[in-house]
């Protein structure tokens, strides 16, 4: 009858909805994205993957901005 749905997926769908991002439409990936591991990346890793995703944002920002 019903899909179960992640509630978690539906809040940044929504958000994503909110703030005009495109790139956080698609379901499927925003699922993929929350249920890989990253667990087996050490300290350092996560740190430097956490700038990247920084910096992907705050350009996207800027671009936005820009328009």
């Amino acid at each position: 009858m019903y899909e179960k749905k992640d509630l978690r997926i539906l809040k940044i769908i929504q958000k994503a909805r909110e703030f005009g991002d495109s790139d956080l439409l698609n379901e499927n990936l925003v699922e993929i994205l929350i249920n890989s591991k990253i667990n087996s990346l050490n300290q350092s890793d996560k740190n430097e993957f956490i700038k990247i995703l920084n910096s992907i944002v705050e350009i996207k920002e800027k671009a936005h901005l820009s328009k």
